[in-house]
């Protein structure tokens, strides 16, 4: 049967005096064993810990357990921690037995988070925040692999854009508050996506390394706004340049290319979204149905007009109402009524000429008023069905 094997540890940081009860400063004194017996516990918890690796408990007890430990240990070391910089701040010599205690306290808990990561990795909770007294020492190395990735990228051939992207995530990383709280996943995954990109991009002659650092990044999965974005407007850049059918090739390709993509499922930048495969997938296929769709829309023959139930008087009104209310980005009014009469029919005339729609654009009468309308209400009746019902 499984066990709170920290309960010892936990009652001595309960019991532990504060500033505030400094009657019992006397009872801390290395001489009197106490931490020797610390010392021997921490022992026995990861002798029985390791034992717990060879016995028959299924993986997902053994990750129940380790996730119930490893937060009491962070419970543990906040607490100690927090003792440790009051202690600082009140600088008073009469607790430097309380002082030295506690770090040494706090040495022992992190020693043993350090084995538990050490030898329970993958049964540890990677969204479990990192206690506070390692976030700062974790934060100055990332800044540093930040900056010297950085650095490196300087003289690299690569994307103008994406060198930006990269950097974006880099800098933000580097701005961050040393202080800052962070999890085990945050800080685990950064140190994977510098050392990744760090060797992609050891090369000393002048290749142009864009095809090889955007395969490390699908790799890494780093489904990151700013890369989703970047291949989004690399891709239509490219494509753009071509002529219609060359177009389609190009991105069926790219979309056979996402699918076959190697992606760490295990690891991402952000847990919360898709990995980036199929986000990017996702709008590929989405981009490629709109290109279908335009272009089957211009190889239809243009005698094949969209017959409205409007006569001209009342779809020229329903266009200058449409056109004063700012509805059309484009204010060409001359190009947009020959739009009009060039695609579109009327129950009464299959060929709407421009004079004609010009002419009734500016001369609607009361009658056409009234049907035009009749129209919009039947229109707002129908949204506050839809959506306001009373």
């Amino acid at each position: 049967m499984l066990k709170d094997e920290l309960r010892r540890l936990e009652d001595v940081v309960i019991a532990f005096p504060s500033e505030a009860h400094n009657e019992d400063v006397a009872s801390i004194d290395p001489e009197n064993g106490q931490e020797a017996l610390i010392t021997a516990e921490c022992q026995r918890i990861k002798k029985v810990w390791t034992e717990l690796l060879f016995s028959d408990a299924k993986d997902q007890v053994i990750k129940r357990y380790i996730w119930f430990q490893q937060q009491i240990l962070l419970d543990l070391a906040d607490k100690v921690y927090q003792q440790i910089q009051h202690s600082k701040q009140s600088a008073s010599h009469s607790n430097y037995p309380i002082h030295t205690f506690s770090e040494f306290l706090l040495e022992r808990l992190l020693d043993l988070k350090d084995f538990q990561i050490q030898y329970f990795n993958s049964y540890i909770n990677q969204e479990t925040k990192i206690p506070d007294a390692v976030i700062p020492s974790i934060r100055k190395r990332m800044s540093e692999a930040a900056e010297k990735l950085s650095a490196s990228m300087q003289y690299v051939e690569l994307d103008g854009q994406l060198k930006a992207c990269i950097r974006d995530y880099l800098d933000g990383i580097s701005a961050t508050d040393i202080s800052a709280v962070m999890n085990y996943r945050s800080a685990e995954y950064f140190f994977q996506f510098t050392e990744t990109l760090s060797v992609t991009i050891a090369f000393e002659d002048s290749r142009d390394l864009t095809h090889s650092v955007v395969e490390a990044l699908f790799y890494l999965n780093f489904n990151h706004n700013s890369f989703c974005l970047w291949y989004q407007e690399n891709l239509i850049r490219k494509s753009l340049i071509l002529g219609e059918n060359d177009q389609l090739s190009l991105l069926k390709r790219e979309l056979l290319l996402l699918k076959t993509m190697p992606v760490i499922l295990t690891v991402s930048y952000d847990p919360e979204l898709m990995p980036v495969n199929n986000l990017l997938e996702n709008w590929l296929n989405e981009y490629i149905k709109e290109k279908n769709n335009q272009q089957n829309l211009m190889e239809t023959d243009i005698s094949d007009k969209i017959e409205l139930k409007l006569t001209v008087a009342q779809l020229a009104l329903l266009i200058r109402l449409l056109y004063e209310e700012g509805v059309f980005a484009m204010k060409n009014i001359a190009g947009l009524l020959r739009f009009f009469s060039k695609y579109f029919m009327s129950k009464k005339q299959e060929h709407i000429s421009y004079g004609s729609m010009n002419k009734l654009y500016y001369s609607s009468d009361q009658f056409t008023g009234y049907a035009v309308r009749e129209l919009l209400l039947k229109m707002v009746a129908k949204i506050n069905k839809m959506f306001f019902p009373t």
